[in-house]
């Protein structure tokens, strides 16, 4: 493959542009899957106050038994939502006195009379944006309960954080079709609408409608035990559920999530005639907290044409049970529907099974080879910088104003009043970098002069690392504090970090111990998991953009991402080719389309080098065409001598953030998850 890299300054960076190129719901149980807080201290959203909005729904509707359950029996314990209302405790006075209605028509009518319009709630569903597996919760929604959005996103939020890992706190509400909620009014009775965390962009997926409306948090569980949170029954989907004597499941103590789930990559062979279609599966802590989740996601890629996958075992044919099964020591799964299992003929591979299994697995199989050659280098520094010399003399202010040719008058007056310029500690071909100190903390920071007249055309680029820029507030995130436009130049005041940049880190370095691998690659890691939270894509992940402080003995103790020309919201796939080469993922070269993902395999590449000093995709005298063939192969090795010291922990991450099929390579919080990255040895 032939292609042409024109390439991108975007700023001091040198970036290279390319040219153009659900299931049917499982039978959850509403009493593990819906476990609000209980707050004494906070009315709004306290679960009596739930319970007190539920008995003002209309109980005359086809619903009224399902909601209300038996009006006699019901009741109210604290922490748990049994149906019970105030009306229906003052009916219990009443029946206690003597003073009993006839019927439960009564009851109801009793209620319904005393009710006015204004006291109505609404019955509202909401599904968390994104997960298309969880099946919603419906809470009441009713103007004396919410006074303000805010209130709502409160209740929401903790609802949810029982349910669902959610990044952050609902900020936004949409319809169904993606349209903003802007007032409480605009919710409808009896609609569904998906809420949003930290301002992420509507994801328009299957969401799981087809399951049972959860208008009930007034739960018709006849004891009102509730289940706590951590504890769970057992997965309906296991055989042989154990009962108590009241004929409900036994109640077994969770083990934390945390302890069971852990990012990984499963094969799955689909049932039918052989050979078998085999497919592979992302399992992390999104997509994996329960049993009937993970059976789930099964059900969608293996497509059976029965339908729901009803049975899963190992290569061995032993059943998969609970959801530890999933974690264990096995990692290929048999799929089954309601077919039955004839022998055990099913479980062994034919040849080519075999052989597409093995193909999967090609990359770990290149561990402990031997390189022949000279070794690999890493390719040269994209950033065009002039080398800066480091002189004291530079640090006069007005020395400085002359080297980047500017008089003290052309400087803004927020910047000339604030800071005092220093040395000169970046020069490229579109902007100056120069280090500045704040006037009242003397703070060091830095100062980014970009000259227009040098970027005609490409001024987008400026105006998108700007606008992506204001939103972000990380501690592994170049910060930006100030900026001033004017007609030929921009200042941008950013965070000064000292230690430079990865690449001439790893120039002086050659290659770094796990511990300070594990060190970088956990603080870029968090910085892009907080950008994906966002939905913002990098595009640009390499060593020059990734900014590091050291200690005394230089040691890395901090990393941040900066350089943000490239960075974009995503909110369908990508196709605009662009990147470094050596870093370049291989969907952005095929042109099928791209997301977030692109910045993992980039972060794989580093990581990589990190721990041997070069990459893994490599070519004779840095040709594109031989690399950009390599990466697309997805085939690298882990070539002795220089791996031969390095755990497997490392590598296993390696290999899952260089999958070449995005669908399942890590997400960025796999990579933190990973025990590798934790400190794990296992």
């Amino acid at each position: 493959m032939r292609m042409e890299i024109q390439t991108v300054n975007n700023h001091i960076n040198n970036s290279l542009i390319l040219p153009s190129l659900i299931p049917p719901e499982s039978n959850h149980s509403l009493n593990s899957s819906i476990t609000p807080h209980s707050r004494s201290n906070s009315p709004a959203s306290s679960n009596s106050e739930i319970e007190k909005d539920f008995q003002d729904l209309d109980l005359t509707s086809s619903n009224n038994q399902t909601l209300g359950g038996d009006l006699n029996n019901c009741s109210k314990s604290n922490g748990s939502l049994s149906g019970a209302s105030s009306s229906s405790a003052n009916t219990s006075n009443i029946i206690s006195n003597g003073n009993t209605p006839n019927t439960t028509a009564q009851v109801k009518k009793r209620i319904s009379s005393s009710r006015t319009s204004t006291r109505k709630a609404r019955r509202i569903k909401f599904y968390r944006n994104g997960d298309r597996f969880y099946s919603g919760i419906t809470i009441p929604v009713s103007n004396e309960r919410y006074r303000s959005f805010e209130s709502l996103f409160e209740d929401i939020t903790r609802l949810l954080e029982d349910n669902v890992k959610i990044p952050g706190a609902v900020r936004t509400i949409y319809t169904m079709c993606g349209k903003k909620v802007t007032s409480l009014e605009e919710l409808e009775d009896g609609q569904s609408y998906v809420c949003s965390c930290n301002n992420e962009n509507f994801k328009k997926v299957e969401y799981n409608t087809s399951s049972q409306p959860l208008s009930i948090l007034a739960l018709t569980n006849k004891a009102n035990n509730r289940l706590s949170k951590m504890y769970r029954p057992l997965s309906p989907l296991k055989n042989g559920t154990a009962l108590g004597s009241n004929g409900s499941p036994m109640l077994t103590k969770s083990i934390e999530l945390d302890n069971i789930v852990f990012p990984r990559i499963v094969t799955l062979i689909r049932n039918g005639t052989k050979p078998r279609k085999i497919m592979r599966l992302l399992l992390n802590k999104r997509n994996s907290p329960t049993f009937d989740h993970v059976v789930q996601s099964i059900t969608q890629v293996v497509k059976l044409d029965t339908g729901y996958v009803r049975k899963v075992f190992t290569l061995s044919g032993t059943p998969v049970l609970q959801l530890a099964d999933f974690f264990g020591e096995d990692d290929i799964f048999f799929a089954y529907g309601t077919e039955r299992v004839n022998n055990s003929d099913d479980f062994k591979l034919e040849s080519d099974e075999h052989k597409a299994i093995q193909a999967i697995r090609k990359t770990l199989r290149t561990a402990g080879t031997a390189y022949q050659g000279p070794k690999p280098k890493m390719p040269t520094k994209s950033k065009n910088t002039k080398p800066v010399p480091i002189d004291p003399k530079l640090e006069d202010e007005e020395s400085t104003l002359n080297n980047i040719g500017i008089d003290a008058s052309e400087l803004p007056a927020a910047i000339r009043e604030n800071y005092v310029l220093g040395q000169i500690i970046g020069d490229g071909n579109f902007a100056i970098v120069v280090k500045i100190k704040e006037r009242k903390s003397r703070l060091p920071y830095a100062l980014k002069i970009i000259d227009k007249s040098k970027c005609q055309g490409k001024e987008h680029y400026i105006d998108a690392e700007v606008r992506v820029m204001k939103k972000l507030q990380h501690p592994h995130i170049i910060s930006l504090l100030m900026e001033v436009d004017q007609p030929a130049i921009m200042y941008l005041v950013v965070d000064y970090v000292s230690g430079g940049d990865l690449f001439d880190a790893i120039t002086r370095v050659t290659r770094f111990s796990e511990d300070q691998s594990r060190v970088m690659i956990r603080h870029l890691a968090s910085a892009l998991a907080y950008l994906h939270s966002m939905s913002i894509v990098h595009r640009d992940i390499k060593p020059e953009n990734l900014l590091v402080e050291l200690d005394d003995i230089g040691n890395v103790t901090q990393l941040k991402l900066a350089d943000f020309g490239l960075a974009c919201e995503v909110t369908e796939p990508l196709y605009a080719v662009c990147g470094t080469p050596t870093y370049v993922a291989p969907e952005i070269l095929m042109e099928t389309g791209y997301g977030l993902k692109i910045d993992v395999w980039a972060a794989g590449i580093i990581l990589y080098i990190l721990l041997c000093g070069f990459p893994p995709f490599v070519s004779p005298d840095n040709e594109q065409e031989p690399l950009f063939d390599a990466i697309i192969s997805g085939v690298y090795e882990f070539p002795d001598p220089y791996w031969s010291d390095i755990c497997d922990g490392v590598r296993d991450l390696i290999a899952n953030m260089l999958q070449s099929d995005p669908d399942v390579r890590f997400t960025s919080e796999d990579i933190l998850d990973h025990y590798w990255t934790m400190g794990e040895s296992s």
